[in-house]
């Protein structure tokens, strides 16, 4: 039972404070505090940069006071805003305790549900491993992740299916934010017995390694790949485009395959060059199955991105996960 009030009235006066700025604010404030400017705060809070100055203006205005020096090299403190900080600093604690004590409280067995859009490359070959270390790192986070082509992922994204999608190539659709969280090349690979596997000299047998130069195979022109019917992933797939941006026009295809495993296996079954991710046949590369071939003058490199819609706020879950995938897959852990 809570005690009475000394001069005998048992309700309680509410509590006058002065302002106290909302947790978003906060946040704003210190992001482009610690980061230096508004667009790389914005980065960091997954909003749009207009969101953080409009409320770092409303903040200002409130305080009557410039917390911010504003020039073409960014943001930095001012003497008042150095103070502003440290206050900020120490109600950016407490939210975060208060945070913490009401999951304890309603016993926090409450999930924190995230659903995604992953393409096929990335949820064969990294997600498994990103999705066990988030979920080891944050165990009441659920993730929901479907499997499509990165052009199906970003729009699953425009129309509200999903909060995130994670995708592979150059391509972004306008009404999507992004954020680059790895990088994956492809390569030619051909089955051990095709001529294409043969060494600069031919009578030495080849050597098989996941390694281009350690087998000595002669290159192949951008022309011959032109030329050449391939094994290629669908249209759509953010793999079918790096390989259409750099080489342009081609021969119709030896085979066009909707997942990067059916691919993969079609190179074998059908003995034809087939453009992959190389992370997705190091084992084939490993055991000699099949070789690398080098390509001359070409590079067929490409960005892993987390995409998200530019008119929604993310949820707190997903801002976690991209801020996650950005330092965890962008770092040690890819």
């Amino acid at each position: 039972m809570y005690p009475s009030r000394e001069d005998g009235n048992d309700g309680f006066s509410p509590v006058r404070r002065s302002y106290v700025p909302d947790a978003l604010t906060v946040d704003a404030v210190l992001a482009v505090a610690r980061y230096g400017g508004m667009n790389q705060a914005a980065k960091h809070l997954n909003v749009s940069q207009q969101t953080v100055s409009t409320r770092i203006a409303k903040f200002e205005k409130r305080l009557n006071n410039r917390i911010f020096w504003r020039g073409a090299a960014g943001s930095s403190v001012t003497e008042v805003g150095s103070q502003v900080v440290r206050v900020l600093e120490g109600l950016e604690g407490a939210l975060n305790e208060c945070a913490r004590g009401l999951e304890t409280a309603v016993g926090v067995g409450a999930t924190e549900d995230i659903n995604l859009v992953v393409s096929h490359t990335v949820a064969e070959v990294d997600y498994p491993r990103w999705a066990a270390a988030y979920q080891r790192a944050h165990p009441h986070a659920y993730l929901h992740m479907r499997q499509l082509n990165s052009r199906e992922a970003q729009r699953h994204v425009v129309q509200g299916q999903a909060e995130l999608a994670i995708v592979e190539g150059h391509w972004v659709a306008h009404e999507l934010h992004e954020r680059v969280v790895g990088h994956d090349e492809l390569v030619v690979v051909v089955p051990a017995e095709h001529r294409w596997a043969k060494p600069h000299n031919h009578n030495q047998p080849a050597i098989p390694s996941a390694s281009a130069s350690e087998t000595r195979v002669a290159p192949v022109t951008k022309e011959e790949l032109q030329s050449t019917p391939l094994v290629l992933r669908e249209q759509g797939s953010g793999t079918r485009e790096v390989v259409a941006d750099i080489l342009g026009m081609l021969a119709p295809p030896a085979g066009e395959f909707g997942s990067l495993g059916a691919q993969r296996t079609a190179i074998g079954a059908l003995g034809a060059p087939g453009i992959i991710a190389r992370r997705a046949v190091e084992p084939q590369l490993a055991t000699g199955e099949y070789v690398e071939v080098p390509v001359v003058g070409i590079s067929f490199d490409r960005p892993l991105r987390v995409v998200w819609s530019a008119q929604n706020r993310l949820s707190d879950p997903a801002q976690q996960f991209v801020r996650f995938l950005v330092d965890y897959a962008g770092g040690c852990g890819d």
